[in-house]
């Protein structure tokens, strides 16, 4: 028997030669970054209108316009690891409450008084507030307030399908009890775009942090914000993590890769890992909220980010 008969016959045993293989496995980047894409508010609210019209009764509960990535194989994703989607309740409504091993962040696009609770705990939703919600806690949506609630769920569900171990209660049953839950799970954007205006200037670019503390607040989903005054425009950076970008007033122009977006209020785009990113403000002061798993990169050893 030669090398190549040898080779020929390795797939009967389940067996693969690593020295066939090996330079298209170890290669000297990423080389499965999908282009960045933009859902326009724009294109947005109207589908948002049309859906709140025609879905009620028990559907109501998941009244949800997933933004999937066509450039991505596979189960409804925003980026490879990321789930982005609108939900609106109307007023009146409430949803059952329920959980799941994926985690998800909130961000509120329309909000005048109505709240989630996760394990219990009432979570007002107004306009840029940030909400989040752990894997597992439980968790339902009410909307008592005179408006309807439209905001951005932000989930880990992608990342969670691949390691299979989405696990999901659809219903509480009456007779359990919320656990003890004292983790601080809304940030108000009056108090962000005040700790945002407090933060060191950098070039017109300000950023701060969600949380603050010794760990983060979710180990798959990193939150923080980012002000850009008129005119002004950030290095050019890529970095190994995936993000979502929100744009809460303001427009601008990003860079991301080979692709240009034109962005302006409640706008959301992507960012995909290792793809160099330039965001400009232009017209005015712009805000956005930045949501990415780039922690959950940090803890199994593999970020690495480079600035130009």
């Amino acid at each position: 028997m030669d090398k190549q008969e040898f080779v020929n016959s390795l797939s009967a045993s389940n067996l693969a030669p690593l020295w066939e293989v090996y330079e298209k496995l170890v290669i000297n980047e990423p080389a499965r970054t999908e282009p960045s894409v933009i859902w326009k508010w724009a294109d947005m609210a109207p589908k948002i209108q049309t859906s709140s019209e025609l879905v009620h009764g028990p559907d109501a509960d998941h009244r949800v316009l997933l933004l999937t990535n066509p450039h991505l194989d596979g189960p409804p994703a925003t980026t490879s690891h990321i789930i982005a989607a609108f939900q609106c309740v109307l007023p009146g409504e409430e949803t059952t409450p329920h959980r799941h091993t994926p985690a998800a962040m909130r961000i509120i696009i329309e909000g005048d008084g109505g709240a989630t609770f996760v394990d219990g705990n009432r979570l007002e939703m107004y306009d840029g507030d940030l909400i989040i919600t752990p894997n597992w806690t439980w968790h339902c949506h009410q909307n008592d307030s005179p408006k309807r609630t439209v905001w951005l769920d932000v989930l880990d569900l992608p990342l969670v399908g691949k390691l299979d171990a989405v696990f999901g209660q659809m219903s509480k049953p009456d007779d359990a009890a919320y656990p003890a839950n004292d983790a601080t799970l809304r940030f108000p954007w009056n108090d962000t775009a005040a700790a945002l205006e407090a933060a060191a200037d950098s070039g017109g670019l300000r950023s701060v942090d969600y949380g603050g503390g010794d760990e983060p607040l979710l180990p798959t989903l990193t939150p923080h914000a980012i002000a850009l005054a008129a005119g002004a425009a950030t290095s050019q950076k890529r970095a190994m993590a995936n993000e979502m970008f929100v744009v809460l007033d303001g427009e601008g122009e990003s860079q991301i890769g080979d692709v240009t977006h034109q962005w302006v209020k409640n706008d959301v785009f992507t960012a995909p890992h290792w793809s160099w990113t330039r965001h400009e403000a232009k017209g005015g002061d712009a805000n956005m909220i930045i949501i990415s798993d780039a922690e959950i990169m940090k803890r199994l050893g593999l970020y690495r980010e480079e600035v130009e």
